[in-house]
């Protein structure tokens, strides 16, 4: 199947047949997302099958801060503020008909680039993602991302430095 680049969302794309399997996902992105894009509360991009409009894959991306104390690894923490700059990797989903193809590593690398293009632009010092449960946070682990107890037991985070 060939894909699109990762756009950002708008009123063209259709959402009608995505199912990534959870509902809460597939809930965010049907009736949710142009709406938080919208309000400023994050960017969401999705992915199509060239030629179409059908989004089969998607993700968001938002600021936000974390306490030093927070920030690993540890060494990151010092003389640095008591707040650091953030960018969150929030939902992110691939359709069943796509899912096993590698998407979801395609759409992480695509988060991951514009995370570090803009913090060229507007400070941050990395990625974070709250994975759903510990098979997600397997997958995330196993492309760099350090676990991050201090903001939740299941709470992940990608170093820029």
């Amino acid at each position: 199947m060939e894909l699109t680049r990762p756009a950002k969302l708008d009123e063209t794309h259709d959402l009608s047949t995505f199912d990534c399997g959870e509902d809460s996902i597939n809930e965010y992105l049907v009736k949710k997302a142009l709406k938080s894009q919208r309000a400023k509360h994050a960017s969401v991009f999705v992915t199509c099958i060239k030629g179409t409009a059908t989004v089969v894959g998607y993700y968001t991306l938002s600021s936000g801060q974390v306490l030093r104390s927070s920030v690993v690894p540890k060494k990151a923490q010092r003389n640095s503020p008591d707040m650091h700059p953030v960018t969150i990797l929030g939902r992110m989903g691939v359709c069943k008909t796509a899912q096993g193809q590698g998407l979801s590593l395609d759409l992480l690398k695509d988060a991951i680039e514009r995370s570090l293009w803009a913090s060229d632009a507007v400070a941050s010092t990395a990625l974070i993602v709250h994975p759903l449960n510990e098979r997600l946070a397997t997958f995330y682990e196993k492309t760099g991302f350090i676990r991050c107890s201090p903001l939740s037991p299941i709470s992940m985070m990608l170093p820029f430095t």
